[in-house]
């Protein structure tokens, strides 16, 4: 199953992406901050996505984004 993954991701970013994995664990201390950097950087791109700030709903996964229609301007 592993080795499907990773060839899945290779053909979709072939190289563009690379991911590395941490050796050991991370302290808690640096844990929270790398979390926490994490979720803004989620709620950023959400919020560029929708053009606007997104809800704690939806950043909590709750409400389904993908399902919501874009009005155009005319």
């Amino acid at each position: 199953m592993r080795q499907r993954i990773d060839k899945n991701f290779q053909k979709r970013f072939g190289g563009r992406i690379t991911v590395s994995f941490a050796d050991r664990p991370l302290p808690p201390t640096e844990r929270k901050a790398q979390n926490e950097t994490l979720c803004s950087a989620i709620a950023e791109v959400m919020a560029g996505i929708l053009k606007r700030e997104p809800t704690d709903a939806e950043l909590l996964g709750v409400e389904d984004i993908s399902a919501k229609k874009h009005r155009r301007k005319k």
